[in-house]
């Protein structure tokens, strides 16, 4: 059994000679001027004067004790409150050791506390740098394989629904779009129009330029500016990338960072196993912000009133507030779709409110040329259930 170290006595250990390397259990004590072991089956004392007393071990947790006269013996305890021996404060050479020992000591930890000290912070830096870093693998995605992510993830969202393809139908739209794809200051997408026939107030875009409005949507505008407020927020999420921004960031710091530092080619094949999680991908509010800030922007560079974006989110609180009272739980975010993957709240519109307030563009917008009333029953006409796309009310949307 090992002995407990005790005010005047150390649990220890020693290498003599005539044990070779073994090592031997025992106990120190500094009594009388000596350095004393004793173990079960050996003794050792050292006169005080002359003693050497160093740190040895791992971490230095270890307080040796040798002597000239005994060049092949040496005692040892890890209980360095034998420091603060009286003998210590006796004996001068006995405080030099000490004093070195602990000034030795301080500098371990104080090196040991910067080397955790940086390590921390490079963790932080990584961190901090993850979205910079997200972004810039994204811009390493050529536009092709961004194309074939969002194509196959239209073809999928496609399956069994019906696309208005009437072309006068089709050509409204387009002219009422084409401003604003004008001003988009970018030649990578070909920007790609759908109109799906469905209820529900929803738009959506993907990765490469397909951008998707429902009829229930178009229908529920009152102006062609809220149309194209949603339109320029959808093709913000195409020009900032956020399907594949948020397709990488789910890869984990890990690959980000051997993606940033190395090629992007190794993405190919997970972006387009990502297709289906992009149909229920909710974006972040980051990049709901920047979407709104972005989509704002083009708006005033197309000279188009962006108050249309603010008032149909207003439009759909609304509605949302109206279905809330009628169906259950979360149904009513079934409903108004576009509210459950870009929820439309008070602080959006403010924000959306104060970009407004400070634009050097206040009025002198352009005047839409199209005819949106009648847009709207050319597009009702077509539809092959006009009356389910007028307004979802509770069956529905069930």
């Amino acid at each position: 059994m090992p002995t407990r170290s005790t005010p005047d006595s150390f649990e220890a250990g020693a290498f003599l000679p005539e044990h070779g390397t073994r090592r031997i259990a025992g106990t120190l004590r500094i009594d009388g001027g000596m350095v004393n072991f004793a173990g079960d089956d050996a003794f050792l004392a050292f006169p005080l004067e002359g003693v050497q007393v160093t740190m040895g071990g791992a971490s230095d947790r270890l307080v040796f004790f040798a002597h000239t006269s005994f060049p092949k013996a040496s005692i040892f305890t890890s209980d360095q409150a034998i420091l603060s021996h009286p003998a210590f404060a006796q004996n001068p050479a006995l405080v030099r050791a000490r004093d070195r020992i602990r000034r030795r000591k301080l500098v371990s930890r104080c090196i040991t506390f910067g080397i955790l000290t940086l390590l921390v912070a490079a963790i932080a830096g990584v961190w901090l740098a993850k979205d910079p870093m997200v972004r810039a693998v994204a811009r390493q995605v050529p536009v092709e394989w961004e194309q074939k992510l969002g194509d196959t993830a239209f073809t999928q969202v496609s399956l069994g629904r019906k696309l208005v393809t009437d072309a006068v139908v089709r050509k409204q739209f387009e002219q009422l779009a084409a401003p604003l794809l004008a001003a988009v200051p970018q030649d990578r997408y070909q920007f790609k129009l759908h109109l799906v026939e469905d209820a529900s107030f929803n738009a959506f875009a993907l990765p490469g330029g397909n951008v998707v409005f429902h009829t229930g949507l178009l229908l529920a505008a009152d102006t062609p500016e809220e149309v194209l407020g949603v339109f320029a927020h959808e093709i913000s999420h195409v020009t900032q990338q956020h399907g594949v921004r948020g397709i990488v960031q789910g890869l984990g710091l890990y690959a980000i960072v051997t993606t940033f530092f190395g090629d992007a080619s190794g993405l190919a094949a997970i972006l387009v196993d990502h297709a289906p999680f992009l149909l229920t991908q909710k974006f972040s509010r980051d990049h709901e912000r920047e979407a709104d800030e972005q989509g704002f922007r083009y708006l005033e560079a197309a000279k188009l009133n962006p108050r249309g974006i603010i008032t149909f989110f207003e439009k759909l609180r609304r509605e949302e507030a109206k279905l809330r009272e009628k169906l259950p739980g979360g149904d009513a975010l079934d409903a108004l779709e576009f509210l459950s993957t870009h929820p439309a709240t008070p602080e959006r519109t403010a924000r959306l409110e104060k970009l407004l307030a400070r634009s050097p563009r206040k009025d002198g917008f352009t005047v839409v040329d199209l005819n949106f009333k009648e847009f709207q029953s050319a597009l009702r006409a077509k539809l092959s259930q006009p009356d389910k796309a007028k307004k979802p009310d509770a069956k529905q949307a069930k």
